[in-house]
């Protein structure tokens, strides 16, 4: 198959072992089946030194960290709040519909694994069951639409590659809004649907921005054509499940709310600049709504300020 033809009329090409090359060009730092000692080594370097960016970006926008209640949203594998009570504030808690350093699944030991690692560079080596014991953290099983905690509860919010996983996105900015006293600070760090790996692994395919220029019908059907109907509905299902929004739609949605915008960062990829500079028919194929920023654009970084007395 060279081309596919949208339900449109419209063909699109099709590059064989486009998806492998967009997957390869930035190692992962979720633990993988068959890493080696020297993977999980590099992989807490890099979690570590983003969760000390971040405490120094937290502490130019926030007096007194070390007496300060922060809250992640969308903890996932729980190393930024561990970083956070270690060595910076008063308080984290960390909140996710899963958490793998307690799950008892297949995600457990490569997470604790990694956590561990990750301590013993902040001279807090020692199993992970006796440093959460003396940490001042916290874990809880959350629904971020639903945040079970008082209001104005917090001094600092953060959420890192989560936002883009829920819905509905407003009922969820709400909820950090409540939770945050006035005047507090919310970080939030997305990456776009539309953005090149904007649809998660699962949805890349070898047709390149085929997230952005495919309906789901048609997506559903190129699949079904080329890998199967079993791969086809686990692919759209996981595209189902992201936050289909494009730059301006972040931003609107995020105005809407009781927000003052400290900083507002997008961040365009060389690498997904280069791509798009290769295929330059992507750009006339897009759908409706969806500009070439969108493509490139892997990374927002937004600083927020509650607003109220």
């Amino acid at each position: 198959m060279t081309t596919f033809t949208r339900a449109d009329g419209r063909p699109v090409r099709v590059v064989p072992g486009f998806r492998d090359r967009v997957l390869g060009f930035r190692p992962s730092v979720t633990p993988r089946p068959g890493w080696t000692a020297a993977d999980y080594e590099r992989a807490a370097d890099k979690k570590l030194a983003r969760a000390r960016r971040l405490v120094a970006e937290i502490a130019r926008r926030h007096d007194r960290l070390d007496r300060a209640t922060v809250l992640d949203v969308g903890c996932g594998d729980g190393i930024t709040c561990l970083v956070l009570a270690s060595v910076a504030v008063g308080r984290a808690v960390g909140v996710d519909l899963r958490l793998p350093l307690f799950e008892s699944d297949a995600t457990a030991a490569p997470a604790r694994r990694l956590a561990e690692l990750v301590l013993a560079r902040l001279h807090s080596a020692g199993r992970l069951p006796t440093t959460l014991a003396r940490l001042p953290v916290r874990f809880v099983r959350a629904d971020a639409t639903r945040l079970a905690f008082p209001d104005a509860c917090f001094d600092v919010l953060v959420s890192r590659s989560a936002m883009e996983h829920i819905a509905p996105v407003e009922r969820a900015l709400a909820e950090m809004a409540r939770v945050v006293r006035p005047r507090g600070v919310i970080h939030l760090r997305v990456d776009p649907y539309f953005w090149l790996r904007g649809c998660h692994k699962r949805g890349l395919v070898d047709i390149p921005w085929a997230h952005a220029r495919l309906s789901l019908a048609d997506f559903r059907r190129f699949v079904a054509e080329s890998e199967g109907a079993a791969m086809a509905a686990t692919r759209c299902g996981r595209l189902q499940t992201l936050n289909r929004l494009t730059l301006g739609q972040w931003r609107a949605v995020i105005e809407a709310g009781p927000f003052e915008v400290l900083e507002w960062t997008e961040e365009p990829s060389a690498f997904a600049v280069a791509l798009l500079e290769e295929y330059p028919e992507v750009g006339d194929s897009l759908a409706d709504g969806v500009e070439p920023r969108d493509l490139v654009d892997g990374r927002l970084e937004i600083w927020l300020r509650v607003t109220g007395p």
